[in-house]
């Protein structure tokens, strides 16, 4: 009866939505549906925001909370981030219901962002709910930025993008330097173009950094001139477990993302390396070994 409710609320004041361009594509709503799309989400009690779980860099996501606030049940059937900074618009079919008073957060997939960015403005969420008849309707929910992490994933990905018309940075386990506590790996540098100095590397949850010749663990290496003098070169790195306890490895999301720091036409910023499947499994077996978690 709630849904009902709700259904013959929104076919009563505001038309269904049309059919939409194919996916992969945007196109501008016309501006009286906009704005009653948007007063429909105002009356009804919709808003929403953007934020990122530690669990998200890894997986390119992003998370979508939408907080109903009103007295009626939603019926969430698609959700779509729209934003001038999106190459397309982030996109997630499958049904949600939002009891009255609750929040859910919806687990989207990033898509490419347009650099350098018109705007660091978070983007809005167009969200399809069911009507009374077995139609659709839009909702038009503009979002909020909760910590920030939309605006520094626009900034993070717009200096990426600088950095890869530059050189190509990846990371490989290198099994031959691996030598108990110690596991071997290399920072690959691919130079398309001049510009880009290598500044230092990080260590991550999972793995800390060994000096070539110590033993004392650090939290990030010195690179400056290394891997400078050709197109290619291949950097020697020593990791070692951060921690040896099984829940480290079977919980991590973050500990095969080397961050680096580069110097790019003078302007100091960092990019995060992600390895590969077959690198990230490679290490965490280097790291069972080397903990004694596995003969």
């Amino acid at each position: 009866a709630v849904m009902v409710t709700l259904a013959l609320s929104i076919t009563g004041c505001f038309a269904p939505a049309p059919a939409g361009p194919a996916s992969g594509t945007s196109a501008a709503p016309h501006a009286d549906d906009a704005a009653r799309a948007t007063a429909l989400a105002v009356e009804l009690g919709v808003s929403a925001e953007v934020y990122r779980t530690r669990m998200d860099p890894s997986r390119g996501g992003i998370q979508l909370a939408v907080h109903n606030d009103g007295t009626r049940a939603l019926s969430i059937s698609r959700v779509r981030l729209e934003s001038s900074a999106l190459a397309v618009p982030i996109e997630r079919e499958r049904t949600t219901e939002i009891a009255a008073g609750v929040t859910r957060d919806l687990a989207l997939t990033l898509t490419p962002a347009v650099c350098p960015a018109a705007s660091p403005a978070p983007p809005v969420a167009v969200l399809t709910v069911a009507t009374s008849d077995g139609g659709t309707a839009e909702l038009r929910v503009p979002t909020t930025d909760r910590l920030g992490q939309w605006r520094d994933w626009l900034a993070t990905e717009c200096f990426a993008a600088a950095v890869a018309q530059r050189a190509i940075l990846t990371v490989r386990h290198d099994s031959s330097a691996d030598n108990g506590a110690l596991i071997g790996l290399r920072l690959e540098i691919t130079r398309r173009a001049a510009g880009l100095e290598l500044v230092a590397v990080g260590d991550t949850v999972l793995f800390g950094l060994v000096p070539r010749g110590d033993s004392a663990r650090v939290t990030s290496l010195p690179l400056s001139g290394l891997g400078d003098g050709g197109a290619t070169a291949s950097i020697p790195l020593q990791l070692t477990p951060a921690r040896c306890d099984v829940h480290a490895l079977a919980d991590d999301k973050q500990g095969t993302l080397f961050r680096v720091e580069v110097r790019l036409d003078g302007e100091l910023g960092f990019v995060t390396i992600v390895a590969d499947p077959a690198t990230k499994a490679a290490l965490y077996d280097a790291f069972s070994r080397a903990c004694g978690l596995r003969g």
